[in-house]
């Protein structure tokens, strides 16, 4: 991958760790950043490579739901979360920070309902209002709470 196209991955992966979790910290964009990692690395109907997970219809909601509050938010220059967001995308792509839950490849936000797919049997843990769950299940979870 040339460096311009790295630099639209981290950008694009920055954007969508700001949106979904720039409220609960630093660890809560590692772990949605390594868990659109791990989709990535296992190619099936959800991508075959990150920016095709990150921008697949209805996966990301922040980034591709029709009607999502976030789709349509944008960092401004100065945006500490958004200057944060960028270092952590760099790192989590360069396989730098730590996986707080490996396997996990989903997660939710606690203010809408658990969906169907989120069960016991696969979480992982949670990071504030972010439930994490490795729905195809390849790895054992290691279920823990980090404060956010």
């Amino acid at each position: 991958m040339n460096s311009l196209w790295k630099s639209y991955q981290i950008s694009l992966l920055a954007l969508a760790m700001w949106r979904e979790a720039r409220g609960e910290g630093s660890e809560a964009m590692i772990a949605i950043g390594c868990a659109l990692r791990n989709r990535a690395q296992k190619p099936c109907w959800w991508g075959k490579n990150l920016i095709a997970v990150i921008t697949k219809k209805w996966q990301v909601s922040s980034m591709a739901a029709p009607g999502d509050r976030q789709l349509i938010l944008y960092p401004q220059e100065g945006d500490k979360a958004f200057d944060q967001a960028l270092s952590l995308a760099g790192q989590v792509i360069n396989g730098l920070v730590e996986n707080l839950f490996p396997g996990a490849d989903s997660w939710y936000d606690d203010s809408i309902p658990a969906p169907k797919w989120a069960t016991k049997d696969n979480f992982c843990g949670k990071i504030g209002r972010l439930s994490f769950h490795n729905v195809d299940m390849d790895t054992e979870d290691i279920k823990t709470e980090v404060s956010g």
